[in-house]
């Protein structure tokens, strides 16, 4: 079992560390679907918890359509990141077309070393979630795809994350975006991916501009493990 909830601050990750979570997301910008937090946030959440941190890496919050020199920018945060010791870099790129740019994608990856790689929800606004996530099984460096099955109703959603667990034998599929504690324990029972990703169900009031509710995180640890 692996849960994984989002950090912004220091002070979320120290709460998130306590609650018995396994791993930090963290982001800065929520209010903008997550961007690259700054080199001295990570390095004092790196440095202020003994669970992975793995880092987003996504320069504006626009799209997830990169220019060259967005790409640069990525490489280099990647280095800084890797330097810094955080377990590993969140990122995922589409290209005009809806299609995941693997171009891009292989330049990213030259620079990861040994740090854990997620694919994020990029995936979800693919054109076709299942062949993409086919394709990137086959790279070594990505451990995990983040994704909430795409963006159709529930039970659509439900069979996509099904079909992508049968076929992603190399790949964890980390199950994201709408979990609470109430209805954790169903997809568990429906898909049992045993990855689970929490943002604003962690956060007091539920707000992505309010701090990490230990309460809440804890009570989504109990109810899963």
């Amino acid at each position: 079992m692996l849960i994984e909830f989002i950090a912004v601050t220091v002070e979320d990750a120290k709460l998130i560390e306590r609650s018995g979570a396994d791993r930090i997301e963290l982001v800065s910008g929520l209010t903008e679907g997550g961007i690259t937090p700054s080199y001295g946030l990570i390095e004092k959440v790196v440095n202020s918890v003994s669970i992975p941190v793995n880092v987003m890496v996504r320069p504006h919050g626009q799209s997830f359509c990169y220019t060259e020199d967005d790409i640069a920018i990525m490489k280099n945060d990647i280095r800084v990141i890797r330097n810094l010791g955080a377990n590993g870099v969140v990122l995922g790129m589409l290209d005009g077309e809806g299609n995941i740019d693997f171009d891009q994608l292989e330049e990213l990856l030259t620079e990861v070393g040994t740090m854990e790689v997620t694919f994020h929800r990029a995936i979800d606004s693919s054109n076709n979630i299942v062949e993409n996530a086919e394709k990137l099984n086959q790279y070594k460096e990505i451990k995990t795809i983040l994704t909430s099955g795409g963006h159709g109703d529930w039970q659509t959603r439900l069979d996509t994350l099904r079909k992508l667990k049968e076929i992603c034998k190399e790949t964890e599929i980390l199950i994201g975006s709408g979990l609470s504690k109430d209805n954790i324990s169903d997809v568990h029972t429906q898909v049992g991916t045993n990855c689970y990703h929490f943002g604003t169900a962690v956060r007091i009031d539920h707000s992505i501009l309010k701090s990490v509710s230990l309460e809440k995180a804890v009570e989504i640890v109990h109810t899963l493990k």
